[in-house]
């Protein structure tokens, strides 16, 4: 993920918490702001709680990926800022994977693919 679309500023992530809507799973708790721009933002906040720096930090890389992943799916435009609980540490990437994709449909993140294609006409007959 380009550092350009990563939420680092304190100000952005207060921003977030303070005028976006959020919602969660047993693993995570995800806040999402509708801004400008053609392209998500991602911040992502893991506790101390969670574990030493070396867990938190793999934490962080595998919640970047799963997003990375799946960035397609993702609508355009928000700031999202994921804190992770607890229970995720003890999680695969593939479960991890799942879980991120859950709350974000939850949270109506996903582009649904019925409507998407909708405008697009069936040639292969």
């Amino acid at each position: 993920m380009q550092r350009e679309f990563r939420i680092t500023a304190s100000k952005d992530f207060q921003a977030v918490y303070k005028l976006g809507k959020s919602t969660a799973n047993k693993d995570l708790v995800v806040y999402f702001l509708k801004k400008e721009g053609q392209r998500s933002r991602l911040g992502i906040s893991v506790s101390r709680r969670i574990g030493s720096a070396v867990v938190r930090n793999k934490v962080k890389r595998l919640l970047k990926e799963a997003f990375r992943r799946n960035e397609d799916k993702i609508k355009g435009g928000y700031d999202i800022i994921l804190i992770a609980r607890e229970a995720v540490n003890e999680k695969s990437f593939q479960d991890i994977e799942k879980t991120l994709i859950d709350v974000l449909a939850k949270a109506g993140l996903l582009i649904n693919r019925d409507e998407d294609d909708s405008h697009m006409v069936d040639q292969s007959i």
